[in-house]
């Protein structure tokens, strides 16, 4: 399932995205979900609930008492890599919506193969951070950035994801490791990994997750964590 929101304030443009939307995915066979949200404050409330989930945002830039650039800055700054797609009526943000690291900047009224496209290429980057893990009697499937921290406990694998979700399979966590992105994932204890995008903050002995839940931290791996946690904040 595709999980896409749609925030635009005008609803006439925002009912025309929400079609497009719907009539690309049909025609790929992509199955989706789709939330569509009239403003900037119902979206992060939205964003905000521990259930969210979302893969795409298709996000207009002119809306009421704060942009969708400054939305996407609040994301950002809180380590959210949710995709974002803008679309605005002016070119005059471009720059500034590429420094949210934005999938695409599309004018309105927006061309049906140019939303195509970008929506296509979201949804390859989505596919491409999808990982399946499979044991003798079990197999599980998650996203990447969907991952808070994996725990090992007798022999058993949890992988307890930012939608409140937990998956279990019995499979030793070295060789889950080496299925996961370095530069996002990186072990913290020996019975624990942790997605670098969910640090809130660490400290020796605990680090806090955006979720607000602690998890361990060795001694022997705290220097290492915070490293790479500096390293990964640098290059956002």
């Amino acid at each position: 399932m595709y999980h896409i929101g749609i925030c635009d304030d005008e609803p006439v443009f925002l009912e025309n995205i929400t079609e497009m939307t719907k009539e690309i995915l049909t025609e790929f066979g992509i199955e989706y979900d789709i939330r569509a949200f009239s403003d900037s404050e119902r979206l992060m409330e939205y964003l905000r609930h521990p259930d969210a989930s979302l893969d795409l945002l298709l996000l207009d830039i002119l809306m009421g008492e704060q942009t969708g650039i400054e939305l996407a800055r609040v994301l950002r700054g809180e380590n959210n890599p949710l995709p974002i797609i803008f679309i605005t009526s002016t070119a005059d943000f471009a720059l500034e919506g590429y420094k949210t690291d934005a999938i695409r900047y599309l004018l309105k009224p927006v061309q049906a193969e140019e939303l195509k496209e970008a929506i296509l290429c979201a949804w390859q980057r989505c596919q491409n951070k999808a990982v399946v893990l499979s044991s003798p009697s079990r197999t599980v499937s998650f996203h990447l950035d969907n991952v808070l921290y994996l725990e090992i406990y007798d022999k058993e694998l949890s992988i307890h994801l930012a939608d409140g979700g937990v998956l279990q399979i019995s499979l030793p966590l070295n060789s889950v490791m080496a299925r996961l992105p370095q530069q996002q994932f990186i072990q913290c204890h020996r019975s624990y990994v942790v997605s670098l995008p969910a640090i809130v903050s660490i400290w020796r002995y605990g680090i806090k997750l955006k979720n607000q839940e602690k998890i361990p931290v060795s001694k022997a791996h705290y220097a290492d964590v915070q490293n790479a946690l500096l390293g990964w904040v640098s290059e956002m």
